[in-house]
């Protein structure tokens, strides 16, 4: 009844992340018959390290901080906990799953309604912006499991469509985007709506401090469980920069990388491949280029229409789309397993950040290739950033490389050296600076919009009136001007939006 979602382990070569025991089955777990016949439906036969160790665990109704890698079978572990909890006689909500993103809240539902198959009348529905809300009313008059993000469930809580006076099970999916920035009011918001006494999993590839301080306020004497904390790279994923040379101008530099990522295209065998980029603008950008050059490519971004969204991510899981362009949207939860290729057009803003994205090529322990094309100067220290905090090993490609070079000569590449300890200092003491920076032009811009609108309110008619012919005027000049020039260099905008590696 189940679609097959789980990755084939015998299907090509893994890695020791995901090293099976070939001895433990699921139904050595002591699992429902519900739960093992969707477990065999959808291909999971054997579990996971991290599936061994935190689905007991789990079960138990301990709260759970879990770490591992990406693409090691994290999703599998609160799927089965929360199916062994739930009561379908029950028309409540019981369970209440949160992710960073749209579509990883939709793969969440595809996995838990596929794991689910044989309980009967399973409700499980997923909650996301971009949805009608009404639809979402009807969903919540009978729901066990809620999956959805942080503001849209926050706003049916609000509305008084989601109740979570019965939640027995909490999960934050990717804890560590989710209690930083952005999502931590809401998260903080859900968490105290519902009950005391509910358990908690919080599963993700990284954690820093914060996350850890945060989840301990709110969890009940957590077990940790941690599987490769101390090689933070996956084992099959070979990981490669390319340097080239630095530019003044934001848009000759998008031009070298645009040039080499074709190279990288057409010399490295593949069958999926991501490329991110730190700007929605010139992600789009890059895909309708790949296109003209007669790549078939999508590209994800938040800036699309939600029907567009989704489109892409199931172009990319049904193996449609062999090109996907996209922000770190992307970078973190979604499960293609015919993906083996990541090009970072742009450095990835902090090392947790590159651990996600090189992780779509290395999923549940199988082979990939990720590829940093990093220009000289702030990118070539990011890059050399990395490798001090993470402990990874990046080989230089050198300008003239083939599939062979890649696949079999690693060895005999030079490695990037790590900055020293006063080094990485002064690194982030340039990264903060440009944050600061970047948050100061956005206040001033927000400033002049604010500005301006209160002005427009206060002109009369007559002022209106003298600010057209004044404006019609200075496009009447503007115009004489360009005719007399032979030619007018185009200003690009957007290219490098929200990328802290940039000269303008």
């Amino acid at each position: 009844m189940g679609t097959k979602i789980a990755h084939n382990i015998g299907e090509k070569p893994r890695t020791k992340d995901i090293e099976i025991d070939e001895n433990v089955t699921f139904e050595e777990m002591f699992l429902t018959d519900s739960v093992l016949k969707g477990l065999h439906s959808c291909g999971y036969i054997r579990p996971s390290p991290i599936q061994l160790s935190a689905i007991p665990l789990g079960r138990c109704g301990l709260d759970l901080i879990v770490q591992a890698k990406s693409g090691t079978g994290k999703t599998c572990v609160f799927t089965v906990v929360a199916l062994e909890m739930i009561s379908v006689k029950a028309l409540t909500t019981q369970v209440l799953i949160v992710a960073p993103t749209r579509e990883i809240a939709v793969q969440i539902g595809q996995v838990i309604n596929s794991v689910g198959s044989y309980f009967p009348q399973l409700k499980a529905y997923t909650f996301i912006g971009g949805i009608n809300i009404l639809e979402d009313k009807v969903k919540l008059s009978c729901c066990h499991i809620a999956i959805g993000t942080p503001g849209r469930l926050n706003q049916l809580v609000s509305l008084g469509h989601l109740n979570l006076n019965n939640i027995r099970l909490l999960v934050l999916d990717e804890a560590d985007q989710l209690l930083t920035g952005q999502f931590k009011n809401s998260i903080l918001e859900l968490i105290k709506t519902s009950p005391l006494n509910k358990q908690i999993l919080a599963l993700s590839a990284t954690y820093p401090k914060e996350v850890t301080d945060f989840l301990d306020k709110f969890m009940r004497s957590p077990s940790h469980v941690r599987l490769g904390k101390e090689s933070l790279g996956l084992i099959g994923v070979k990981q490669f920069v390319r340097l080239l040379p630095n530019h003044p101008q934001s848009f000759t530099k998008h031009k070298f990388k645009f040039q080499e990522l074709l190279s990288v295209l057409s010399m490295v065998s593949f069958n999926q491949c991501l490329v991110f980029s730190n700007s929605q603008l010139r992600a789009e950008s890059i895909c309708n280029q790949l296109k003209s050059a007669g790549w078939p490519a999508a590209f994800l971004t938040g800036g699309q229409m939600q029907k567009d969204r989704l489109q892409s991510f199931f172009d990319l899981c049904s193996y449609k789309c062999r090109i996907l362009v996209s922000t770190d949207l992307s970078a973190r939860g979604l499960d293609s397993e015919h993906v083996n290729l990541v090009v970072n057009m742009d450095i990835p803003i902090d090392q947790a950040t590159y651990l996600h994205r090189i992780g779509r090529a290395g999923r549940f322990g199988s082979i990939g290739v990720a590829i940093s094309l990093a220009c000289e100067g702030d990118e070539w220290e990011a890059i050399r950033a990395i490798v001090s905090k993470t402990n990874v090993v990046i080989s230089i490609l050198q300008e003239k490389f083939d599939s062979d070079t890649v696949q079999k000569n690693v060895e005999a590449l030079e490695t990037v050296r790590p900055l020293d300890e006063d080094g990485f200092t002064q690194f982030i003491e340039k990264v903060n600076e440009r944050k600061l920076k970047q948050i100061k032009m956005k206040g001033e811009g927000k400033k002049l919009h604010t500005d301006f609108e209160n002005g427009k309110k206060n002109l009369t008619e007559n002022d209106c009136r003298k600010n057209k012919k004044s404006h019609k005027k200075r496009k009447e000049s503007s115009d004489s001007d360009i005719q007399r020039t032979e030619e007018v260099p185009e200003k690009r905008y957007g290219l490098y939006e929200n990328c802290l590696f940039y000269n303008e």
